[in-house]
């Protein structure tokens, strides 16, 4: 099979398929070590078992170390599913590379993997590695071409965006260096005065990872570029410390790097949406409003969908455009695309912050919606109607954090949540996952409810039931 043969894998399947999921976070290393957890983050894609409902589908699902058959088959419950379809293999590794790369390592495990004959190769992005081990197995990648990773680049995505016709937030791309981020900020200043603070944004990092605030306070009306110069080293503020300038700015020389406003109002939120992207053609699975935290709430913690009214369907409408332009240039896979939103007044205004060629961290959520709601995402509301017409919306995260947490065990998780467990009669309550990852004080809700309000009282519900218990 080749890249040519590449099918939804959520659509039906008319014969019989296996789905190999390999969720392997291929990414910047030096963004992956500030996640708490982050090899945990392989059961994200448990998800994917939802596709055992349909009677033609089997799933082989790869992952560094062995997941508990208690959190396995708490994923299969879920959606009413068995394991006479499935098959989990693992590398038996905890080494911190990615999880591709321990497959390649192992010709015994691809020996494996071919004699299962997978139909795809479901990953979290494309790398070189997730393409190698397509072609090695000789099954088409559900993924974005690593030929085309650059669209996803902050400088990609700006480009993109406008060629897309979204807006950005001004600023400056392509940059290659240091020196060009001073002549950047300096530019951004002087062409407008009101700019309080600018954010610089490293090519090719990972969520906030390379993300740096500069303020302009006290900046003077002549001399802009020496006094930039001179005070960038202590005034950047790392969106996602630790880091130090000296590391970053080596970072900005290797990878290059954007200059953008750092964008406020009376109001700013950051909505987001995922975009399917199969045989050149682009469709929005949904949008959703960003839960950021951190200093200057930039690091993606949660997320609640859908996105709210006011903006919704212009968000949706922004993303579709972008991922028709990522279509248009072979792109294939899911893709997230993240915005700021700006409210002055009572008007709205949308800027075009990145494009993620990856599966981002709504993407789990969302389809753990799909998977347990019977319906369909309305493009018309841009909202999720259950098969009776009624909406559903949700609050999901990953980071429930505590170091008390520790304690416990995913079979502890379970007991909670199986208190507000997901009712298939009213199509409401709470679904864990990253359950193991309570080991290192670690795990993660999908609330489903009615309305985003009764799936945040839900989550809250949640949480406290399990802060009971230490």
């Amino acid at each position: 099979m080749t890249q040519r043969d590449l099918v939804d894998p959520f659509g039906s399947a008319r014969s019989p398929r296996t789905v190999l999921v390999v969720p392997s976070m291929t990414l910047d290393s030096a963004g992956l070590v500030k996640i708490p957890g982050v090899n945990h983050y392989e059961e994200r894609f448990l998800v994917f078992l939802q596709l055992l409902r349909d009677p033609a589908v089997r799933v082989v699902f790869v992952t560094s170390e062995p997941i508990a058959d208690a959190v396995v088959d708490y994923s299969l419950g879920l959606f009413g599913c068995t394991r006479e379809r499935l098959t989990m293999l693992d590398c038996g590794s905890r080494d911190p590379i990615p999880l591709t790369e321990k497959v390649l390592r192992r010709p015994d495990l691809l020996a494996a993997l071919r004699a299962l004959d997978p139909s795809v190769l479901v990953a979290f992005n494309g790398s070189p590695q997730e393409r190698a081990l397509a072609v090695r197995l000789g099954v088409p990648l559900f993924a974005a071409d690593p030929d085309l990773a650059g669209l996803g680049s902050k400088t990609g995505s700006r480009r993109l965006f406008a060629e897309a016709g979204v807006p950005v937030a001004p600023g400056f791309d392509g940059l290659r260096d240091t020196g060009d981020v001073v002549a950047a900020l300096a530019d951004l200043r002087a062409a407008d005065p009101t700019v309080g603070s600018a954010i610089v944004k490293l090519n090719d990092s990972f969520g906030a990872g390379g993300n740096v605030v500069f303020s302009f306070d006290g900046a003077p009306g002549t001399g802009l570029a020496d006094w930039v110069r001179r005070e960038l080293p202590g005034r950047a503020v790392f969106a996602s410390p630790p880091d130090s300038w000296e590391d970053y700015a080596a970072k900005v020389d290797e990878m290059g790097a954007v200059v953008e406003r750092f964008v406020t109002a009376d109001e700013t939120t950051s909505p987001s949406a995922q975009v399917l992207l199969v045989d050149g053609a682009a469709r929005v699975l949904s949008t959703h409003d960003q839960v950021l935290a951190g200093a200057e709430k930039q690091i993606f913690v949660g997320c609640t969908f859908p996105s709210r009214a006011e903006y919704r369907t212009q968000v949706q409408d922004m993303a579709l455009r972008a991922g028709t332009a990522l279509a248009r240039a072979g792109v294939s896979g899911i893709a997230s695309v993240d915005f700021v939103s700006a409210r002055t007044g009572d008007a709205w205004r949308h800027f075009g912050l990145e494009v993620n060629l990856r599966m981002g961290g709504g993407t789990a959520p969302f389809l753990m919606l799909r998977g347990l709601v019977p319906g369909e995402y309305d493009p018309s509301t841009a909202e999720f109607r259950a098969e009776d017409g009624t909406p559903r919306s949700y609050f999901a995260t990953d980071r429930v954090l505590r170091p008390e947490y520790r304690a416990l065990r995913p079979a502890d998780l379970i007991g909670v949540l199986d208190t507000e467990r997901f009712d298939p009669e009213s199509r409401t309550g709470a679904a864990g996952y990253m359950l193991s990852a309570v080991e290192i004080g670690r795990f993660g809700v999908v609330y489903v409810d009615r309305d985003t309000a009764l799936a945040t009282a839900g989550y809250r519900r949640v949480v406290a039931g399990v802060d009971a218990l230490v």
